[in-house]
């Protein structure tokens, strides 16, 4: 009798594990699924811890009786918004005294009631918008004094008439799943630190509206078309795209974009000026995929623990920028660049109609990609920390380091 041969899913809370997504192995999809539901096991953890401690009293009953009393797909949307992630951290960093230095305690106790209360609106919002979908009208919305009041996932809004009547509308949406947010306060919110949200709040015009959302549209259908692995990994860890507009089209600003993904939000990333028709959709295909690799890394360091200490005293020189960075940036960067590089590689291959100016673009960045990868330093032996590398996170990177030379046939012409 022949002996079937099962295949071995990797242990996800290895970081191996991540090469699987990197390189879309025949177990990513598995893997995929064990970080999702591990970040949310976490998120989930960190809501009872909040619920279970006795000074919250009152406001952490109210909190768990409406939190149970919405159905499990509503719970999970709560865990799994970038809201409720940044008001828990909020609340953590106000708990532990890890506030600005120069706080003191008064300071402490009022970021705390401020990141609970937060929370508690959250919930709130989510359970209030169930029912508005149900046709009820509950008792957060009739005491509102907003207009409106948009879910923590950005995918709907609850809007009031002049006549007091809520009515429910569903936002834009990209792969069926991913909220496109144009429009809500987190969206208009200044960020002094945000490379994104610092710049100037402008109002998107309606064709504006409607030509961001067909470009990244368009982006996305060729991610999927390239690489539809990656356009399934898009779909799972991205849940918000926010979107800013800082410049006119005709300023001389226009031409500067941007993106990012921060840490504190996950699930979310942001565009800058992504209506500027100059803006190519394979830059879209790169700042969503690039956005989206942080997103799924720090999906794993979420339920894990962090790739290495957070010890800012220690930077690495990036290959790619030059600049000193943080340890875990730089492992990052690694990811991203490889995994960017291999999506714009294959869309280059797939695409013969593909114009001179998006042909250009996309070996550009195919370079600037591959470089960081070139040097002839191993990548891993750029670290700088005091504490030990964990061993499979060193490997990964040279890894990736030697299947980009493989490719670029590096140390041929020195032999």
């Amino acid at each position: 009798m022949n002996a079937i041969t099962q295949l071995q899913t990797p242990d996800v809370s290895s970081p191996a594990c991540l090469m699987e997504i990197a390189d879309t192995t025949e177990h990513m999809e598995a893997v995929v699924e064990g970080i999702l539901w591990s970040r949310l096991r976490r998120m989930k953890a960190r809501l009872q811890e909040v619920l279970a401690d006795p000074r919250y009293g009152t406001t952490a009953r109210a909190m768990h009786q409406m939190y149970q009393s919405i159905g499990s797909d509503r719970q999970a949307r709560v865990l799994l918004s970038s809201e409720f992630c940044e008001q828990y951290l909020c609340l953590e960093s106000a708990r532990k005294g890890r506030l600005e230095a120069g706080a003191d305690e008064q300071e402490r106790a009022e970021e705390q009631a401020r990141a609970l209360g937060a929370l508690h609106d959250i919930i709130a919002r989510e359970k209030s918008i169930a029912e508005l979908a149900q046709g009820r009208t509950g008792r957060y919305l009739r005491e509102a004094r907003q207009w409106q009041l948009y879910s923590p996932v950005g995918d709907c809004v609850a809007e009031k008439d002049a006549t007091g009547v809520w009515t429910l509308r569903q936002l834009p949406k990209l792969g069926d799943c991913i909220a496109l947010d144009l429009e809500s306060p987190p969206a208009r919110h200044h960020e002094p630190r945000s490379g994104v949200l610092s710049q100037p709040c402008l109002p998107l015009t309606d064709a504006e509206r409607e030509h961001v959302s067909r470009k990244l549209a368009e982006a996305l259908a060729a991610i999927d078309r390239s690489e539809p692995m990656y356009g399934l990994l898009i779909r799972n860890f991205v849940r918000r795209i926010t979107v800013r507009k800082s410049a006119e089209v005709t300023s001389d600003e226009a031409g500067r974009y941007g993106s990012e993904h921060v840490p504190r939000q996950p699930g979310s990333i942001r565009l800058l000026n992504t209506h500027n028709p100059e803006l190519l959709v394979e830059a879209c295909m790169e700042s969503i995929m690039h956005e989206s690799t942080h997103n799924y890394l720090a999906a794993w360091e979420l339920a894990n623990g962090f790739f290495v200490a957070n010890d800012y005293q220690h930077r690495v020189v990036s290959p790619w920028s030059g600049n000193p960075i943080p340890n875990s940036s730089y492992i990052h960067a690694v990811f991203v660049y490889y995994v960017c590089h291999r999506l714009l590689k294959r869309h280059l291959e797939i695409s013969p109609g593909l114009g001179e100016a998006a042909k250009r673009h996309v070996q550009r960045r195919l370079a600037v990609c591959a470089a960081g990868f070139l040097i002839e330093q191993d990548l891993s032996g750029r670290l700088m920390t005091k504490d030990a590398i964990n061993g499979e996170v060193g490997q990964m990177i040279d890894q990736m380091q030697a299947e980009m030379k493989r490719q670029y046939r590096y140390g041929e012409w020195q032999q």
